[in-house]
């Protein structure tokens, strides 16, 4: 992103969010690159006078509902921050289709609007998680030459330090292996670009699904109008714009403090919902660490056996080792709680 999209936003809801008491929900209006879009940031109200928070960004078809993870945060000492980015969850509005993006910088403006209502609230230090998707649209911000500080001075608003990054499962590259993905990369770059208006059908329900959601026997109960359990359709624009993000981070070099987090193994094309179970049914593994060793030059990965894709909505004892990880890595860093 060569500049921010926008110059300014404009708050239009202020309340208790849907997760409770505990949580106040912000939604902002701005204008996207086609029509004016909206975005909820949402916060844990604990720990009100700490400096140093964390942001989390969800991936792809989903949104913010993990209310353990955010207490979790709470209990290190930390403030807890959620995005609900412009056209997902709390923020799909009518006039523009769900999770429908014309670039992943758009979502850019997105992470602008956090982080300076965030320094508003008083926050001087972040640590944005970022899950699937949101791992890279995240990357992507800070790999951007546009620098924080001249988007704070574009903006004539402050925006707290980020002085680290944890990476859920990101989508830095394909769901195939690596030998099988430098085969098929190029063409489906060109199947995509080529036909950048068509769509594949969300009809069956992912395995995946059934392996969270309590009503086909999972732990976890959401909304199913935001983070359908067959998914929405996939836009093949949505889909050239991942490559294309996907490339530009191969050639950048981050030097932020990062933490990777991932399944021991990839359970992608698996039968059943105990096979996935096992692993990450939805991204490679060894092609997303492949690419995350590229392009983060500070990086310490932590293999979580039987993680889900998130790896935070896994079976209780990958996710107590999956939080012990961020906690263990979180002590590292300069002035944490």
């Amino acid at each position: 992103m060569s500049t921010p999209i926008g110059q300014d936003w404009q708050q239009v809801n202020d309340g208790e969010d849907l997760l409770g008491a505990n949580f106040r929900a912000r939604t902002f209006s701005f204008a996207g690159p086609k029509t004016q879009v909206h975005t909820t940031l949402i916060h844990h109200i604990g720990n009100p006078d700490a400096t140093n928070a964390i942001l989390y960004v969800h991936g792809y078809t989903d949104y913010f509902f993990q209310t353990g993870l955010a207490e979790h945060f709470i209990n290190l000492g930390y403030r807890f921050y959620a995005l609900d980015l412009q056209g997902y969850g709390r923020s799909i509005r009518p006039s523009t289709p769900p999770n429908w993006c014309e670039s992943l910088e758009q979502y850019g403006q997105d992470l602008d609007i956090a982080l300076a209502t965030m320094k508003q609230d008083g926050v001087n230090q972040v640590v944005i998680l970022g899950h699937s998707t949101g791992g890279l649209v995240v990357s992507t911000y800070l790999a951007q030459p546009y620098a924080l500080p001249e988007r704070e001075s574009h903006y004539n608003k402050a925006f707290p330090k980020v002085i680290g990054l944890m990476l859920n499962s990101p989508f830095l590259a394909l769901p195939f292996p690596p030998k099988i993905l430098n085969r098929v990369s190029w063409p489906i770059r060109v199947l995509v670009s080529l036909l950048p208006f068509s769509y594949l059908r969300a009809k069956k329900i992912s395995l995946y699904a059934k392996t969270i959601h309590c009503v086909f026997g999972g732990e976890w109960d959401y909304r199913l109008d935001w983070k359908p359990a067959q998914g929405f359709d996939l836009s093949f624009h949505w889909l050239r714009e991942v490559i294309h993000a996907q490339r530009n981070l191969a050639n950048q070099r981050i030097k932020i403090p990062t933490l990777l987090c991932h399944s021991a193994a990839s359970t992608i094309g698996k039968l059943t919902v105990e096979d996935v179970q096992q692993g990450d049914g939805v991204l490679d593994v060894e092609s997303m660490v492949q690419a995350a060793k590229k392009t983060f030059t500070n990086l310490t990965q932590v293999s979580i056996a039987q993680g889900f894709h998130d790896l935070y909505l896994s079976h209780e004892t990958a996710r107590t080792t999956y939080l012990s990880a961020m906690s263990d890595w979180l002590k590292t860093l300069p002035h944490a709680p």
